[in-house]
């Protein structure tokens, strides 16, 4: 059976053991970095040859600029946001540069492992209190773009 190669980036180091060990127990995921920061995060990815990046929204060069450069990439990595700010305007950000999931910090609870696999698998996951709003403003944007062309 193989495993998940993923690379977990979060400034917060308490937070990023926690999400490492989870990973790690859970027995279908090899992390193969650990890292604090977003920088240089297209190189490391090439390097370790991940295949999912669970990725900090607030953290040095994180966030929707970092989720551009990893789906820029060939071949391009899952990415699965997680934070404590899940705000719609962040999570809807999240998702237009290519996020996959959205997960809240503080709700990661004992599905974090099985949520981070459906990622992989395709599905889109939106774990905030208020993912109908994402979605709507998601659609807007895209009836927007739609109307305009």
């Amino acid at each position: 059976m193989s495993t998940i190669r993923v690379l977990v980036a979060d400034d917060d180091e308490v937070m990023r053991r926690a999400m490492v060990d989870v990973l790690t127990a859970h027995g279908g995921f090899t992390v193969v970095a650990d890292v604090p920061s977003g920088a240089a995060l297209p190189d490391l990815v090439a390097e370790t040859r991940a295949q999912l990046v669970v990725l900090d929204v607030r953290m040095p060069a994180g966030g929707a600029t970092a989720a551009r450069a990893l789906r820029a990439q060939e071949p391009s990595p899952v990415v699965v946001a997680v934070s404590a700010s899940n705000d719609v305007p962040t999570v809807a950000a999240m998702f237009r540069a290519g996020a996959t999931g959205f997960l809240a910090k503080g709700h990661l609870g004992t599905t974090f492992a099985d949520d981070l696999v459906r990622c992989l698998g395709g599905e889109v996951m939106i774990a905030v209190p208020h993912g109908a709003q994402v979605l709507r403003a998601l659609g807007d944007a895209t009836l927007g773009d739609t109307e305009r062309h």
